[in-house]
């Protein structure tokens, strides 16, 4: 049997690596290779609120300069604390999850103010603003990371030893989310513009209804939780942190990982406002600023299986494409890809004329190749390599780094000097090229420190039966 390069590495010491304590395993025979039917609850209630959260989030950015009348460098800074909460509050879900409620309860209790900013949101004014970005926040923050943990272990339940069909399952779980956020994403800014941004706010509302209705029905067929502090030895205690330690250090590249990726929905909109011209070469069609985004959301689904079949086909004993070799590659492409709008940035130098949409378009697919590499290898390596009572806690503290990259944006972001829609005053020193220029180089030097720090790394032994 050869190992596939997404699944859960296989040790040959008979241990699992979270605990160092032997796995109990039905008889193979016993055990189905099927999908349990809780899967399919969190498939389409994962879909529904994912593309009820990227569809707000896209046209979030023009909704605070269009209508709050925010300049560029306020609305970034706003934009960007938005996703410091977000990514905050999974530190507190992954806690109360874990230590009380069980992770059904609290994904239950914590869609109802989620619902209701949603709805809050369509309100015009920057007071309902305020209310419903924290509302939005703690809903989707408190949730984000008990969900893939339930879902980890309800395999671990169901399905026990089963690593490939919890990779698969993974892998499903992230093609969800894309395929939600690629619909919305793509309709959304059609909406807004054919209607108003009220009518498009109501349609993620309605989405995240769904999403709870479907993911709350699957009740029954969830993995048993039992909350509560868990004992553990100084044995535990030791692995749990030695095991930490070395997710530690990969974490905290992560945070410049996300410094540069998340100004594609942000500044890369304004960027193509300002600067790109937007109609579709060879066509009438003009495409909105904010909707060039689905390219992402497309290409994860395209790039996700076809690299699953190359790295299987090339390497199916993942020998050479490695996860650190995976992520390694995965910074370099992130780089290269924010390096085209840089370029793209210096080609008008001075508002001069404008680049073609191609430009964004080869931005938006190379910054996505990095993004799988980076984040799917890095998602799994998350929960597949923590210690058994913290996974949840973990899973929160992967989350986390993009928090911590949103708090450094909220300064980072108003160094941005390109809008041409706000006074000279009001932006910032840098011109576009050279903002990007700069932002390319952290993720180059990430990279480079990314190449050590993954040498610590744990080099599990495929088993090949």
């Amino acid at each position: 049997m050869t190992q596939n390069p997404y699944e859960s590495p296989k040790f040959t010491d008979g241990l699992d690596p979270s605990s160092a304590r032997p796995v109990d395993i039905a008889p193979a025979a016993s055990i189905p290779t099927t999908h349990p039917p809780a899967f399919w609850f969190i498939f389409w209630g994962e879909f529904a609120e994912r593309s009820s959260y990227y569809g707000m989030r896209a046209i979030l950015p023009l909704y605070l300069t269009s209508v709050l009348h925010f300049s560029d460098t306020a609305a970034a800074p706003i934009y960007s604390w938005f996703k410091v909460a977000v990514y905050f509050l999974p530190l507190l879900g992954g806690f109360v999850a874990d230590r009380f409620f069980g992770k059904y309860w609290t994904i239950v209790a914590f869609s109802v103010p989620y619902v209701l900013g949603h709805f809050i949101l369509g309100i015009e004014n920057r007071v309902a603003l305020i209310i419903a970005l924290c509302l939005l926040a703690t809903g989707s923050g408190v949730i984000k990371p008990n969900i893939p943990t339930l879902m980890g272990l309800t395999y671990d339940q169901q399905r026990p030893g089963q690593e490939r069909l919890l990779s698969a399952a993974f892998r499903w779980f992230y093609f969800s989310v894309n395929f939600g956020a690629l619909i919305s994403v793509f309709a959304l800014p059609i909406i807004r513009d054919k209607f108003s941004y009220q009518a498009a706010f109501q349609f993620p509302a309605w989405l995240m209804v769904a999403a709870l209705i479907i993911f709350a029905s699957g009740k029954r067929f969830y993995a048993v939780e039992t909350p509560g502090k868990v004992v553990t030895t100084p044995d535990d205690r030791r692995q749990q942190w030695q095991t930490l330690t070395t997710l530690f250090g990969v974490f905290g590249l992560m945070v410049f990982y996300w410094l540069a990726y998340e100004h594609n929905d942000s500044l890369w909109v304004f960027f193509s406002r300002d600067y790109v011209n937007r109609n579709i070469p060879g066509t009438e069609i003009t495409v909105a600023p904010d909707q060039i985004q689905f390219l992402n959301s497309l290409f994860v689904i395209i790039f996700v299986p076809s690299l699953a079949w190359f790295f299987s086909v090339a390497d199916p004993d993942s020998k050479t494409f490695t996860a650190a070799r995976r992520m390694l590659a995965g910074f370099f492409i992130t780089a290269f890809a924010i390096g085209i709008v840089s370029t793209a940035g210096l080609l008008t130098q001075g508002g001069a004329a404008k680049v073609s949409i191609l430009w964004m378009a080869l931005a938006y697919i190379t910054l996505t190749l990095g993004e799988v590499l980076v984040y799917a290898t890095g998602l799994e390596l998350s929960y597949t390599a923590a210690p058994k009572s913290m996974k949840g806690f973990v899973a929160a503290c992967f989350l986390a780094t993009n928090f911590i990259a949103n708090v450094l944006n909220s300064v980072f972001t108003t160094l941005y000097g390109g809008s041409l829609t706000d006074p000279l005053d009001q932006r910032g020193p840098l011109l576009p090229g050279p903002f990007f220029g700069l932002t390319t180089l952290i993720v180059l030097a990430t990279a480079v420190a990314f190449y050590f720090v993954s040498r610590r790394l744990p080099r599990p032994t495929p088993v090949n039966a």
